[in-house]
């Protein structure tokens, strides 16, 4: 009898733990609402930012974080968002930067310059020693991160630029409210942009005619890249009730159609969005099949580059992952101009 009560206390213990762990879990474990490539785990001494196969450990006495370096574009958007550009230290390819505040402070010696997409200047940054690199997962880079680390530095990744939704990757901006403690501004920028998206999703799926077909980018050597259905740019064209013409095609990534491919689906598109040319003279001088299609011979052509400097840096890889409520009132203007009379492109513009 003994044995059996023994055997009965033991089980209950056992399940006891069990489930007080699974609690502790499912309250530290941190999903996202749009976001799919980044949580994060929390406890009332530290928080762990997970991104893929990395993650990160701040002590929360270290916080807020207010010594950083940064590698990507989108470190910068998301800092500068919740008025936190003080912050950055340091920057990689700062040609390539569009932010002008970043400008600024690089030509004024603000801001130190700590390589390029092909090296970090380990001595530089290890004689600054920042708390925090704010990197993508770039296996060129991947032995710079690895020196750094054993020399103390943390390396946070941030991968946004794999979420396929463009509020996805806003939601990134909470991730650096937790580190900032902006905690409360992160959420209020978020919900707020994420409000502006959906008003303006649901002006144009409710009044947009449905009369347009959106062709996307321009030939890479003898290869067409097309985004599929469910990426990122295919998405935002959809919620713009753009009718991108190839949803229907099934790829686990991109397609690489060939020119006669491209243009036996598309040459009665009515838009043509993102070809990465600077005017229409340039993009038919490249490849002079271009001007067959209907787009380009009535001039609805648009590249994402309004804002971009002498470099090729454009705003839209900055500002546009925070703005993605900008992105689509900007296709919304292109597609259904009717609906948005007051409204002037902000990182769009026609090519001439």
């Amino acid at each position: 009898m003994f044995k059996k009560i023994l055997f009965a206390t033991l089980i209950s213990l056992t399940f006891s733990c069990k489930k007080s762990e699974e609690t502790k879990q499912n309250i530290y474990k941190t999903d996202f609402k749009y976001a799919k490539e980044i949580l994060y785990t929390e406890d009332e001494n530290s928080i762990t930012i997970k991104s893929g196969v990395n993650s990160t450990t701040f002590n929360k006495k270290e916080l807020p974080i207010t010594n950083i370096m940064v590698e990507t574009v989108s470190g910068i958007a998301f800092l500068d968002e919740l008025g936190t550009v003080s912050t950055i230290k340091g920057v990689a390819d700062s040609k390539y930067i569009y932010n002008p505040k970043i400008a600024a402070k690089i030509k004024n010696k603000e801001v130190l310059e700590i390589g390029n997409v092909n090296e970090l200047y380990l001595e530089v940054i290890l004689q600054h020693k920042p708390q925090v690199i704010i990197a993508s997962t770039n296996p060129v880079l991947a032995k710079y991160h690895q020196q750094l680390e054993q020399n103390g530095v943390k390396i946070l990744y941030i991968d946004e630029y794999l979420e396929n939704d463009p509020l996805g990757r806003l939601e990134y901006l909470k991730v650096f409210g937790k580190i900032l403690n902006k905690e409360d501004l992160a959420l209020q920028r978020f919900e707020k942009i994420e409000k502006k998206y959906d008003s303006i999703k649901s002006i144009i799926q409710n009044h947009g005619k449905g009369n347009v077909k959106t062709l996307v980018n321009t030939m890479f050597g003898d290869v067409w890249y097309l985004p599929t259905k469910n990426n990122l740019q295919a998405k935002l064209i959809n919620d713009a009730k753009g009718n991108y013409i190839f949803n229907d095609k099934q790829s686990e990534n991109t397609l690489n159609l060939s020119f006669e491919e491209v243009y036996t689906e598309a040459k009665n598109a009515t838009h043509w969005i993102n070809p990465n040319y600077n005017s229409l003279a340039q993009m038919k001088a490249s490849y002079p099949n271009y001007a067959w299609f209907d787009a380009y011979k009535t001039g609805k052509v648009y590249n994402s580059d309004k804002r971009s400097n002498i470099y090729g840096a454009k705003d839209y890889f900055e500002q546009g992952i925070i703005r993605p409520d900008l992105i689509l009132n900007d296709l919304g203007k292109i597609f259904y101009p009717d609906l948005f009379p007051k409204y002037n492109l902000y990182f769009y513009q026609q090519l001439k």
